[in-house]
This record gives structure tokens, sequence and C-alpha cells, in this order.
């Protein structure tokens, strides 16, 4: 955490003096055409690298002018139609750029040191370090990541929406100069955005601490009105920890365990302990932030380490040969992005209860595989079962 004396302006806890807000654009394979790499080692070979930096001085938050480099692919070498139709480019532009090991060099330098790297949405981590593996580099990027996605659904609107650049832009009322879908506009949206985020909540506890001030002594505030302290989306700015909001993206911590046999899936999750989960990465005891409920075959659950911030619970159904059930259990450290997810499974659950909306959904791009809900009961083969050292 860095030291606030000279940054007078803010009362956030900054862990770094410096964001690098990252908008990466890939191409994706064609499954027709061969490659030499599987796709799912693979998913997207980038083509472009766009970043702001967002610096604190001692003058206040500034924002740099864009890097922006053209990658040159090596696998992905035909673009992909939905590519092309976000990103506006045609396979001959793939031919020019830098080698990624190039672009990637010049990207680190450019970055310098002290710094926390951001996004919109957690994709492009997931994109980056999939490269850095296939190009032989060292996939471990040794600094936090903030998703400033969930962070402007917090402090804008005080919901865990998930929102789009241009959603939150227009929200803002960011002037657009620029069209969106380049790496670099859209890096320097979100620097922009995220920029705005944090004024709004140094502004926030900042009236806050004057309205405090103002009704200790038995004044009102500056619009002639007692202060609202009870206003719900300024006491969550005033309260809100950036560190709550950052993941260590080098960090892949879950655990794994399993109940008895039941007769029905019913009794099987309510027999399950509910009060206490374990960190995966640390084993220290966790907070709850949403209970255990059931979605039909599935149940869910949302926890906080202090160490190591938000923590899913996933329970699956298994059914044995003989039609007895029991529940698979995953814990594992997670992001913002997805502990979104868990908490609109949470409203679902709420509107229609255990059996879930009677429609099935499609779900979004960005949905985790962990979290999907299965509308029939996962079946093991005849030879597996709990207890046996080769069940799942």
């Amino acid at each position: 955490m860095i030291e606030r004396n000279r940054y007078t302006y803010t009362s956030i806890d900054h862990p770094a003096s410096s964001y690098i807000v990252i908008d990466l654009e890939w191409n994706q394979p064609i499954p027709w055409i061969k490659t030499n790499v599987e796709p799912k080692d693979l998913p997207g070979e980038i083509i472009e690298i766009g970043a702001v930096k967002l610096s604190l001085t001692e003058d206040g938050y500034e924002l740099s002018k864009p890097f922006h480099v053209m990658i040159r692919p090596v696998c992905y070498t035909v673009m992909n139609k939905n590519v092309s139709r976000v990103t506006n480019k045609i396979s001959s532009d793939l031919r020019f750029g830098l080698s990624f090991s190039d672009a990637y060099e010049a990207f680190r330098q450019w970055c310098g040191h002290d710094y926390i790297i951001c996004g919109w949405g957690n994709s492009d981590i997931s994109i980056l370090k999939s490269n850095l593996r296939y190009h032989n580099w060292n996939s471990d990027l040794h600094t936090m990541f903030l998703d400033v996605q969930p962070l402007f659904a917090r402090v804008a609107e005080g919901l865990s929406h998930q929102r789009s650049v241009e959603y939150a832009v227009d929200f803002l009322r960011i002037p657009k100069r620029d069209d969106f879908h380049a790496a670099h506009r859209d890096a320097e949206y979100t620097g922009l955005i995220l920029k705005e985020v944090f004024l709004l909540i140094d502004a926030a506890r900042a009236s806050v601490t004057s309205a405090f001030s103002s009704a200790a002594s038995g004044g009102v505030s500056a619009d002639g009105e007692k202060p609202d302290t009870h206003d719900i989306l300024i006491q969550e700015m005033v309260s809100l920890r950036l560190m709550a909001y950052l993941q260590n993206p080098d960090l892949h911590a879950e655990s794994a365990k399993r109940t008895g046999l039941y007769p029905t899936w019913e009794k099987c999750f309510e027999d399950y302990p509910k009060e206490q989960e374990l960190c995966p990465a640390c084993q220290s005891q966790l907070s709850c932030q949403v209970s255990w409920f059931r979605l039909k075959k599935s149940g869910f659950s949302l926890w906080c380490c202090e160490e190591h911030h938000m923590v899913l619970g996933r329970m699956r159904m298994k059914k044995t040969p003989d039609g007895k059930v029991y529940a698979s259990i995953s814990i594992r450290l997670t992001d913002p992005g997805s502990a979104r997810l868990v908490t609109e499974r949470y409203d679902e659950y709420l509107l229609y209860g255990s059996k879930g909306q009677p429609v099935v959904r499609a779900l979004d791009d960005e949905a985790d595989p962990f979290l999907t809900v299965p509308d029939e009961e996962e079946h093991l083969p005849p030879d597996l079962h709990p207890g046996t050292d080769s069940a799942e």
C-alpha cells in the first residue's frame, strides 16, 4: 500500500502509484482451418495491445497518452468473421505488426514499476496468460488485477449489473471523441471511467466528512438540509475497500470435497453444514456474503477472505448407479465478475425458489462454466461411486 501523505486529494486505499489499463484484441480459431496449437490451449491470439496509465501525482490523477501496438499472429492468420465484425479488421491486416515477444517486451518497458493492471472484465487476463505460455514467456504477471466493470457498477449505480464500456461512458457523461472496439481507444475510455470512479469515491467521502463535521457543530449542509447519512450509495462509497476488488491473477486456489450418500438431492443439500467454509489459499475462516442456496441441481455460496477476498462455493449433484445422490463441492478464489453471476443466481432463487426460472436462459459469452446450472443431474459411470479412489 502506498503512503498517501503526498496525495492529499484522495482517501482511497490505493495499492500502487499507477494503474495500467489494458485492452486486447485477439483473433479466434476457425474450426475447419488446422493450426499447430490446440484451441483450448490458445483460445485467442492477440493481434493488438492498447493501454493507458492512470497515475497518482501530487496534482491529482493523471491519464497518459495511449500505448498502442499491432501484433502479427503466427497461428490464427485468417480473420475470424465474428472478430472481423467487431474490430473492422480483415485477414490482410494480420500480415503487419510486431512479433508477440517484441510487442510484449515494449509493453513491459512502457509499464514501468509499481502498478496494478486493470481491464474491463477479466477475459483479457486469461487470453494474455495463454499467449504468454504459447510464446514461452513466464505467464505470471507479478501484480494484482482490478476489474473496472464491477467497480463501476457498484460505485456509479449501487448494482452488480454487467455494463459495457460505452454504457459507462454515457452514464458518466464522458465525451466520445473516437469509436469503440479499437484496443487503444477502449483502453483510454476505460482509463477515463476508472478516473471518474475514483473521483466519485473521493468526492463522496469528502462530502460525508464535511456533513458530519457540520452536523456535529449543529450546522446544516450547503443546500440548507440536514446531511442524509442514510444514502445507501454514498455510504457504500465511503466504506468501499478497493482491495476487495483486486485479485491475484497468478494465484489459483481451489479445494474439493464431497458429501456422503443420500436418498434425495434435497436431503443431501439440507444436511450439508453451511455455517463455515475455509479459504482454499490460506485455510482461514471465511465470512459469509451469500449463504448456501439451492438452484435446480446445484448449490452456490459467496464468501470473503480477509487476505484473498472473494471466494465462491459450488455444489454439484452427482448420482450413483443404484440411485443414491451426493454433492461434489468446490471452494475456490474468484473475482468480482464471477461473484456477480452468483448474486444473479441468488436473485433468481429469491424470485422462483429452488426450481429456478422456468424458461432456460442463454448464458452470455463471459459466463463461468463453474457457475452453470444443469437442468439434469450428472451421472457417474457404473464402476464409480463415492468412496472409491477413482470417483470424481
